[in-house]
């Protein structure tokens, strides 16, 4: 349902200059928008070129898995950033008058990242590029939708001079900073329990789950500003970060991929102890990979899950479980709600190729062979999603 009325355009103009006092204040901006044209999402990005480095994002209708899994795997192989670095203030790109459906159709960044959030058309113009910040509004549109209509595009742009007037005014929002860091607000979006550290164990964020979960387990807290974990385990949790960071420099000096970018931690209780169980994910952030969205330091980002906290493990943790893409998450979700695979392929606008591609490395990543089997699988998570990665994971601690 779009709203390209007069009321609603004056409704977006008011939230806009309502940002000059409240950074918070573009996600209702962002939301005005959503609602006045559809479509899939609506993004606003920021970059700081001299750092590299990814410097603001938010969206309306866009989960924060999205945003992190793009940091961490799909932004070098974006093939619109290109496209986007010779655009004009003064005008739109859209996306699909440069890259055809031929093109699509093979490119990984749209068969594996884009086209499964659903989003095949996206329309993008940049409301202000300095030697600080290029800041970026991105209209986000599914397969069935087509592209930008022009009724919409006629809406945008009679909002773009207020778009762009208050992006100049507040700047300062929008450039790098390591007080309001891209990857922090995302972790902090997350329900599961996160904990980013630095390969020492000093506590560098815990989000709010996380912070709950310090309450619930005694397996564990947070002293003098580091994690501290059971004594069987502690020398194992850090020398195994240690180890991640080295294969991860190693990894980017020789351009080859991590072998395992994942590593699992598997704690119980002592005898004597009341019984406890906890499990963790972990994973090394380096500045070069994130776009310095976390720091100018690698980081451990390390996600937990705790049997009493729980009841359910959202798609960052059936990542970090089994290694699943985003995509392919989505896909071993229809499939255990029933759905056939040409329909899994129709209703992500995929071919029906890449949607079976997708299935058999999901069968090879959860050690399953047959649909049944994966059904079940899944039909019985959370607890068994961290016991078929622990039993996978020889590392295991």
């Amino acid at each position: 349902m779009v709203d390209l009325s007069q009321a609603r355009f004056e409704h977006v103009v008011n939230l806009i200059y309502e940002t000059l006092e409240n950074r918070a204040g573009w996600r209702a901006v962002l939301q005005g928008i959503h609602e006045a044209i559809g479509g899939r999402a609506i993004h606003l990005t920021a970059y700081d070129s001299r750092r590299g480095a990814l410097s603001y994002s938010e969206g309306a209708d866009m989960a924060p898995q999205i945003d992190l899994e793009y940091i961490q795997k799909y932004q070098f192989i974006d093939p619109r950033v290109g496209l986007m670095s010779s655009q004009t203030l003064d005008s739109w790109l859209h996306c699909h008058e440069h890259l055809d459906d031929r093109f699509v159709s093979t490119d990984p960044f749209y068969q594996e990242f884009l086209i499964p959030h659903g989003a095949r058309y996206v329309s993008a113009c940049k409301l202000a590029e300095s030697e600080d910040a290029t800041v970026i509004l991105g209209c986000l549109r599914r397969p069935a939708d087509g592209p930008l209509p022009p009724e919409a595009l006629v809406f945008l742009d009679r909002l773009r001079p207020h778009l762009q007037r208050a992006v100049r005014l507040s700047q300062a929002q929008f450039v790098y900073s390591a007080q309001a860091l891209v990857g922090h607000a995302l972790v902090d979006k997350l329900r599961q329990p996160v904990m980013l550290l630095t390969t020492g164990g000093e506590l560098v964020l815990a989000n709010e789950a996380a912070r709950g979960l310090l309450v619930s387990t005694s397996l564990v807290q947070v002293t003098d500003g580091r994690i501290v974990l059971p004594e069987t385990y502690q020398r194992g949790f850090l020398d195994q970060c240690a180890d991640l960071e080295h294969q991860v420099r190693t990894a980017a000096e020789h351009g080859t991929p991590v072998d395992k970018d994942f590593r699992s931690l598997h704690m119980r209780s002592g005898p004597g102890a009341a019984p406890d169980t906890l499990y963790g994910f972990f994973t090394m952030l380096a500045p070069e990979r994130t776009m310095g969205s976390f720091g100018l330091r690698p980081l451990v980002m390390l996600f937990f899950y705790h049997p009493t906290s729980a009841q359910e493990i959202d798609s960052a943790l059936l990542t970090a479980a089994f290694g699943l893409s985003h995509a392919e998450c989505r896909v071993a979700s229809l499939l255990a709600d029933g759905m056939p695979l040409k329909s899994i392929a129709e209703a992500l606008g995929v071919q029906y190729d890449t949607v079976r591609k997708q299935l058999l490395s999901i069968y090879q990543k959860t050690a399953t062979n047959r649909q049944p089997e994966l059904v079940r699988l899944l039909m019985n998570l959370p607890a068994s999603a961290v016991q078929r990665a622990i039993k996978a994971d020889g590392k295991a601690l």
